[in-house]
Parts: structure tokens; sequence; C-alpha cells
């Protein structure tokens, strides 16, 4: 594929056209700085919403930015594929997404509808992920300089020696990006699209606590989120963007339970909506070790509905954290000697000696 489409991007994007947007906010309320034993933590559940101008899509993340200032916010966390928007501005886009999404939304069950080939969409990335990347992470540095709220910007498509990740960034009150974060585990979709995995995990500490943010599918597996525990981590921020139907008991295999295992609080933000055919549910929500929560359910704060625009805010103590995994008799244990050998020869290569079948 041609770099001209990159090109045209870049001009639909332009980097004067954000800064003139985020000079014309004079916001009337600003995110708290964090003071006392409480973190106010936000996490956006939005619908996607093709644009044909950046001016738009500025709106549409300030939007949710104000609204976590005003609730007295210290954190606000965006989905996974929260970038998806921004297709919007590419010649003939809309036209194929509206066919897409129309034949799938009348598919019979059984039949298969017609979707976006993965495959197809590896050199369409290519020549569009690093303008996109720069319009994201040049309007929530502004946002978060303007709210004075820490942001994490949601996932979007990192392009680095013409490898594709999907990943996110961590931006401070003051407007800079302290660490971006790549996915560790894929979907088949991403795989068949061409990302890459990552092989780092990172873990900053802040006034507000010690933070990690993995990305959707990382927290299907245990690892992630033991590994974030072990490296001091106490509050966890997921984007999500769940291509399927939804499910009470197939969403918990995310970032509930991982939440239990590892004693962390849990940040969860959703995307949601049609996509060239592909259908995205969940639900955001915050959550926190089942004994810290007044309803025992492990669940601060969580959206009504699986799908629609909605922001989700819940208060962090991490003093109760702290208390609750001193005094959980079912939190922490270890045995080394078990793990040092089976985990080695259980992710190493090796083998055990387990019976025949």
């Amino acid at each position: 594929m041609s770099n001209i489409l990159g090109k045209w991007v870049e001009w639909k994007l332009g980097g004067a056209r954000i800064k003139r947007r985020l000079d014309s906010i004079k916001p009337e309320v600003r995110s708290r700085k964090h003071e006392g034993k409480v973190i106010r933590a936000a996490a956006v559940q939005r619908s996607i919403c093709p644009v044909k101008s950046v001016e738009k899509y500025c709106d549409a993340m300030e939007y949710f930015v104000k609204e976590a200032a005003v609730q007295g916010c210290d954190i606000i966390a965006f989905p996974e594929y929260n970038f998806f928007d921004l297709l919007g501005v590419i010649p003939g886009f809309a036209k194929l997404n509206r066919y897409l999404n129309k034949k799938a939304a009348k598919a019979v069950p059984g039949n298969k509808a017609p979707k976006m080939d993965p495959k197809g969409l590896y050199p369409l990335f290519c020549n569009i992920s690093v303008p996109i990347q720069n319009t994201i992470e040049q309007l929530m540095c502004g946002l978060a300089l303007k709210y004075s709220i820490y942001i994490y910007t949601g996932s979007y498509i990192i392009k680095e020696k013409e490898k594709l990740f999907n990943g996110g960034a961590f931006i401070s009150r003051e407007g800079k990006i302290l660490e971006r974060q790549k996915k560790l585990h894929l979907t088949d979709f991403e795989e068949k699209l061409g990302i890459k995995r990552d092989n780092e995990f990172k873990v900053i500490s802040l006034d507000i606590g010690n933070i990690a943010f993995p990305v959707c599918m990382d927290a299907t597996y245990y690892e992630t989120f033991n590994l974030a525990r072990s490296q001091g981590c106490d509050i966890v921020i997921l984007p999500i963007a769940n291509n399927e139907e939804y499910g009470f008991y197939r969403a918990l295999r995310g970032i509930w339970p991982r939440v239990q295992e590892s004693h962390v609080y849990g940040v969860k933000a959703s995307l949601n909506g049609w996509l060239c055919g592909l259908h995205f549910t969940g639900k955001s929500g915050i959550f926190a070790p089942i004994g810290i929560t007044s309803g025992r359910d492990g669940i601060i704060s969580i959206s009504k509905d699986f799908e629609g625009d909605s922001l989700v805010v819940g208060d962090i103590c991490l003093e109760r954290l702290y208390k609750e995994r001193e005094e959980d008799e079912y939190y922490g244990d270890s045995n080394p000697e078990f793990e040092k050998d089976f985990y080695l020869n259980s992710y190493m290569g090796g083998k055990l000696n387990t019976p025949k079948r």
C-alpha cells in the first residue's frame, strides 16, 4: 500500500489542529491532587463512533476527562483500541463500515457475514499507525495538563522497526508520558493481523500508588497479575475491546478473578459497538478484593450495560488493601521448592514425569 494514505491521515490529524483545539479548552474545574487516603479512579466505557475530523475526536475524549475532573478523579483510563474512531478520516471508510456492519447485524446464526480480513489490515496499520499514535499522545498529554489528572490513553497501534504492537501510554498530571506498555498476549485475530507480542512488563511508582497497565488478553492469564504484584503493584489498569457477544461468565475470565488472586485494585475500561462487521461488548468497572467491597462481591463500581457510553467512578483506599493482604488467610502463600522446578519445566520446555492417560 502506498504511503499516500499515511500522508493523508497525517494531514487530516495534523498536530496544529489538535493544538488549536487544546488551546480553546478553558477548564472550569481541575482534578484534585491526591490528598489523604482515598484515590478516585474513573474507567471510560464508550461506543465506537468514526469521525471525519480530528476535532470531533478531541471533543469526545475531552468530554470524559472533564467529567472525571468534575467528579474529583485522580486518574482516568480509556479502553483498548481507543483509536478506532479515527479510521473515519480514511476516504471511503464510512461507506465500507456501514456495509459490513449492516450485513453482520442481519446475519442469520450459522451463516458467516462478511468481515474485514485481518491480513488486509496489516499494510493499512503500517501506513497510518504513526500519525494516529502521535495524535492520541499529543491530545492526551494536553488534556492531562489542562485538567491536572493522570491519564491512561487506552491502546493504539505502535509501530517499531516495521513491527506492529498493541499498546498504550500512561501520562502524568504535567502532561508527560511516563511509560508505554505493549500487549503481552494476543487474540487469534491479532495474530492473523500481524501484531507482535511484547516481552517487557512495567510498573510505575506514583503518589497514588504503584500502577501497571497491561492490555485486555493479558488479564486472561494469572501470570500477568502475579508478576505485577511481585513488583509491588497496587493498581492494575486494564483496557479491553472484547470482540464477542457479551456473557456474564465469559467476562469473568478477565480482571475480576485476577484481582482476587493478586490482591490489587483493578480498573477496567471498555470499548463497545460495531466496526467493520465486528461487534465489541463489555462493562467498564472498578474492582477490589472481596473483603474490602461493601457488597462482598469484589465490585466497587460497574457500568449498568455492556454497550453505550458511561464513566464508571470508584474510590480506592490503599491502606485498606494493605490491611486486607495482611489479614486474609487465603492470600499470599507460595511454595518456592515446588514452583522452581514446576514452572521451569512448564514454561522453559522441560519435561515433567506425568502419568500417561
